[in-house]
């Protein structure tokens, strides 16, 4: 199973997911405030970002499909605007019909994919269709 899909990430998503969680830090937010930081202007939340692989599982793995455990790694900041892409790696068969596989999100810079999230999945995947 080869698994892709890409997303543009802008600030009404952020301002959105800002509001949805309470997290309201200048940094997502405040362009202003973010461009005397490291980061040089606002930066997705790190769990909005990582959020997009929820509903590329269902897509992938059918729906009803349900998570049991996510390992994450942040890798890199994701600037507001960045268009991102979900990638799976091949599913394999756990125990009690569960199934792992590895999830990672790119960034697109200039031509380049750049691994911002990576990590791994446990799901109950859903049915097919």
């Amino acid at each position: 199973m080869a698994f892709s899909k890409e997303f543009e990430i802008g600030a009404q998503q952020v301002q959105a997911f800002a509001d949805l969680v309470g997290d309201h830090n200048p940094v997502h937010l405040d362009m202003e405030y973010a461009a005397t930081t490291k980061y040089g202007g606002t930066i997705c939340h790190g769990m909005l970002v990582a959020s997009y692989i929820s509903g590329c599982l269902v897509e992938a793995l059918g729906t009803g499909t349900v998570y049991v455990e996510q390992q994450i790694r942040f890798r890199r900041p994701v600037p507001v605007g960045s268009r991102i892409r979900v990638v799976f790696g091949e599913p394999q068969a756990e125990g009690k019909g569960q199934m792992s596989l590895s999830t990672t999100i790119e960034m697109l810079q200039g031509d380049i994919w750049k691994k911002v999230v990576e990590g791994q999945a446990t799901v109950v995947p859903g049915s097919s269709g």
